[in-house]
This record gives structure tokens, sequence and C-alpha cells, in this order.
């Protein structure tokens, strides 16, 4: 009996809230997607400068300016997956619902490779200025002792431990930077995670757990960032960002992440479910699935944007 296709609607909510649920980091940001153009292109028009205020005025007739508008404009980036094959025999004859396990994989997969690139997106490719990484002034060094970290499959490095006293020199950047108060995070990786709660005394360790917020991804908070924790997150090599997907060399290092919402953002496009069931050439059913995404860091200053790397000094 041939199964019913999944609504593409139906499939859009499945994937986003699996993707908030899997990589809550991509719903902590200004969501553009009210600016996607035909599923693929977003296109945000931008206010000139303001006219200036004169106190007093004594020179008429005063000089009209015209504003110079101005848009900010980025294609999202397409992902997709391999298509999969189901026979009918299996889908017959198996336990479980392979049909539905496939999809699920999918999903799962698409899930990883997103939540990867828009950490890098918030990085590197800034989408509406010249800028195309994040500068070495926004980048913070780990300042613990040496210790082993995996950084990809099989590859092992020394490098310095994160330690609180990161976050602090991240909060006063973006202090600095006038950056605002609330509403800022900062994503580790696993083991830098371990690194940071190993460094806090039991007066810190209390306070950061105290603001745990495990339903929607917080782990603890501690000076002003709200914490999460991945398996992964940025790699740098030379001080770039390295493209996710790239083979992991160990002259790399790897990274925390901090940001501010207001400073970041993501957009969502199309996202299809492609289902051919009952094909007569493969005797079953094939599967595959798109999603389109982006991001990118707002400001052209980098502000609200603060890397932490575990270098080897």
């Amino acid at each position: 009996m041939a199964n019913v296709n999944i609504p593409a609607e139906v499939f859009a909510n499945y994937v986003v809230e699996k993707l908030r649920r899997t990589n809550p980091h991509v719903s902590l940001a200004s969501d553009e997607s009210q600016y996607v153009k035909a599923g693929a292109v977003v296109h945000i028009p931008q206010a000139g400068a303001s006219p200036n205020v004169e106190k007093n005025r004594s020179t008429f007739p005063a000089v009209a300016t015209r504003r110079g508008d101005t848009s900010v404009t980025y294609a999202l980036d397409s992902f997709t997956t391999e298509p999969v094959h189901v026979a009918w025999s299996e889908a017959a004859e198996l336990s479980y619902n392979k049909t539905d396990s496939v999809l699920s994989d999918h999903v799962a997969t698409l899930m990883e490779a997103v939540g990867d690139n828009i950490i890098y997106d918030w990085t590197a490719g800034l989408k509406n200025g010249a800028n195309d990484t994040i500068p070495a002034s926004n980048i913070v060094e780990c300042s613990g002792a040496q210790e082993g970290i995996e950084i990809g499959a099989g590859v092992t490095v020394t490098r310095n431990a994160f330690t609180y006293k990161e976050l602090e020199k991240a909060q006063y950047l973006m202090n600095h930077q006038n950056v605002p108060k609330t509403e800022r995070y900062a994503l580790l990786e696993s083991k830098m995670y371990q690194q940071l709660l190993d460094s806090l005394s039991a007066n810190q360790m209390a306070a950061f757990q105290a603001a745990a917020d495990l339903k929607n991804g917080i782990c603890g908070r501690l000076f002003g960032f709200n914490i999460l924790e991945r398996s992964s997150v940025l790699l740098f090599a030379a001080g770039i960002p390295v493209v996710p997907g790239t083979k992991v060399v160990n002259t790399m290092n790897p990274a925390a992440l901090c940001w501010q919402k207001d400073c970041v953002a993501v957009a969502k496009g199309d996202i299809m479910p492609y289902q051919d069931y009952g094909n007569p050439q493969y005797y079953g059913d094939i599967f595959s699935a798109e999603v389109k995404m982006g991001g990118r860091c707002k400001r052209s200053d980098w502000a609200g944007v603060v890397a932490i790397m575990a270098a080897k000094k």
C-alpha cells in the first residue's frame, strides 16, 4: 500500500521545531525570515542617515539633502540530503516503520549541518560589508593550563583550558562596545564547558546552576552570559574561522562563541521534503530533503560577537 505524501508545511514545522530543540542557539538571534524573497534570498531595506539638527538656525534657506537608503541582500545556503531508497519489501516486512525512521534521520542530519553553519555565518562571510571574518580584537584566548582536547575524529591536540576568566574578558569587550547587557549567550564545546565548570569555586558553581534553564538549553549563567553546550562549535586556523566540513588537522584551534541576540541574525527559507512513492525503477520509495537557511553578523564593526579560542601558548 502506498504511503501518503507528507505536506510540505507539516514537514517544515517539524524541521523548525527539531532545529529549536537540537540547536537552541539558532533561535537566540534576530529572525530575518520575514525578509526572505522567493524562498532563497534575504533583502532588507536600510534607512539612510538621519537629518542633522541645528539649534537656533540663522542661515536661510536651509540646504535640502536627499537621504541615501541602502539595502542588505544575501543568499541563503541550501542544505540537501542524499536520496535514500526504501524498498517495498523492507517497508512491508520490517517490524518498525522504516519510512518514519528514514525521514527522522534526514532531519537529524540536516539539523547538525545547519547548526554548524549558522555558527560559522556569525563569524565569517559578513553579508553586508567588506569585513569577511571576525577580527583579532574580538578573539579572546584561553588562559588555563594545557590539556588534551579532541577537535575532530581521531584528532587530539594540547591547548590551554577554558576558565571563567575568559567570560569575564568577553563581558568587558561587549560592555566596551556598548552592546546591550541583556540576552547575551555563550556556546561552549563539550570539553571546554567541562573545563569552565572545573575552574569555578563552590560559590560560583552554586550561582551558575541556580540560573539553569535546561528546557531551553541554558546550562547556567555567568558574567551576564547564558551558557549553552554543544558537541562542536568552532575551529580556527591561523586566526580565521574554519568552514564546517573542512578536514580537521592538528594545527587548528577549538573555540567557543559569545554573542548578543540583536547583533546576529538567522533567516529560514524553503524547507522541502522530496518524496517519490512507488517508483517503478526502484521498486519502492525514494526520499530526500532540503533546507534553505543562512545567518550573519549584523554589525559591520563586529560588535556583540566574541570568540574564545583555545590556543597553545
